[in-house]
């Protein structure tokens, strides 16, 4: 069972600490600004939780973070373990405030920081991050496919109860299965791995 997500309150500051693959504790510290991703929200939270239980059995190197807001899942994914990050985003202000973050943490020569969407950013991942909102996810369901590895993992979050099915219909025709979920209120979050080859 994984452990809560822990998180403390400053005037303009998280503190987020993470439970790492080798059992030790890490924080990581976030201002978000103008952009979403503080780690109060249902969304984040169960991001975090996934991320941690994915770098626990997992070997994850490479991650996209769609729609990464603050950064706080790229950041979060480099203090797990990743090894390549690409965080993208299509509003500039918000951009400048996940490179502030992200350099904060110390990850910024891991990271590539992109001003635009998902159809801009190029190579494929071991996993792919979008806490987006559901109507996002699905038109953009092609593209985060093709940025994900044969074998590979997307998680998606930003997705209300009622429209999960939606969420997970769409990737199961696009060749994903349904690996784990996470629960918070209304929210949740969806781990899907792809069950395809890079030649199909």
């Amino acid at each position: 069972m994984s452990k809560a997500v822990v998180f403390e309150y400053y005037p303009d500051t998280s503190i987020i600490k993470l439970h790492l693959p080798s059992g030790d504790e890490r924080e990581i510290e976030i201002n978000p600004g103008w952009s979403f991703g503080k780690g109060n929200h249902p969304t984040t939270k169960l991001c975090i939780k996934a991320l941690e239980n994915l770098f626990k059995n997992e070997q994850i190197e490479s991650v996209l973070d769609v729609g990464c807001g603050s950064g706080v899942l790229s950041i979060s994914a480099a203090a797990l373990g990743a090894k390549q990050i690409t965080a993208v985003d299509i509003d500039n202000i918000i951009i400048l405030e996940a490179e502030s973050n992200i350099e904060k943490n110390g990850f910024l020569s891991i990271t590539e920081i992109i001003l635009g969407s998902v159809e801009d950013v190029a190579g494929v991942f071991d996993l792919v991050v979008a806490n987006i909102l559901i109507r996002s996810i699905l038109a953009i369901s092609e593209e985060l496919k093709k940025r994900v590895k044969s074998r590979g993992t997307v998680l998606l979050s930003g997705i209300k109860n009622e429209e999960k099915t939606q969420a997970i219909n769409k990737f199961s025709d696009l060749g994903f299965y349904l690996q784990e979920e996470f629960e918070e209120r209304e929210w949740v979050a969806l781990v899907l791995k792809n069950s395809t080859n890079d030649s199909e």
